[in-house]
């Protein structure tokens, strides 16, 4: 049991100390990262009740094939669900937090959130029956693709935070719910192309995450002059 912990736990936390190293200038205290990773883990538990009805639905969409009801299990019930839980998590954690005083906060909060949601999810797949091979995988994967998804949720809390523009918070949910159903879908659904499928959307979706956080890294207002 002890190998399914530390294979499923383990990694996201590696990976929240790789976004942690992103932010240069002035990095997030640790203990609020590490607040917001187990509030993550804790949004798994809304989520599995609210979804827990609807799993029938799956089971009978994926053995008649049908593709409408596979598509609005996985980007309404599953993605919405979900994204919108770690929204909720997020916009309660930052309405009120003195430390989110530059652009690439919201990145790293959001990335936070997302890890700790995989970690949870990650150790109850793997205790379920499906082994530590399971387990690493959805480690290496599957909490990089939660912590992207959600990354863009903080990226867009950014923006509309510095830039008072708060009605883009609504296009940030729904672009990550959108990256979540197609996720799900490709890997879930049975079709053919579904390990590269989903490998390639995550590989995507991460490196242009990297990219904007290195944008919003020179916006910091903590950089020193002339760096």
């Amino acid at each position: 049991m002890w190998q399914i912990f530390l294979v499923s736990i383990i990694p996201g936390l590696l990976w929240l100390w790789f976004f942690y190293r992103q932010d240069v200038y002035e990095p997030e205290p640790r203990r609020l990262l590490f607040l917001l990773f187990v509030l993550g883990m804790l949004g798994v538990i809304p989520a599995f009740l609210l979804e827990l009805p609807w799993h029938q639905m799956y089971l009978n969409s994926l053995q008649q094939r049908d593709l409408v009801k596979l598509a609005v299990f996985f980007f309404v019930i599953i993605g919405g669900t979900e994204e919108t839980i770690k929204l909720l998590i997020l916009h309660y954690f930052l309405r009120r937090q003195p430390e989110f005083d530059e652009p690439l906060d919201g990145m790293i909060y959001g990335v936070t959130v997302g890890l700790g949601f995989a970690a949870l999810e990650n150790l109850l797949y793997a205790a379920a029956g499906r082994g530590w091979g399971i387990g690493l995988y959805r480690a290496l994967v599957t909490s990089l693709a939660h912590a992207s998804f959600t990354g863009w949720i903080g990226y867009y809390l950014s923006v509309a935070k510095f830039s008072r523009r708060s009605y883009l918070i609504p296009f940030g949910l729904l672009l990550a719910i959108a990256m979540h159903g197609s996720y799900d879908f490709i890997l879930l659904s049975g079709i053919g192309i579904a390990g590269l499928g989903s490998f390639l959307l995550v590989g995507i979706s991460m490196a242009l995450l990297l990219y904007k956080m290195r944008q919003l890294e020179s916006w910091s207002p903590f950089r020193p002059p002339g760096s």
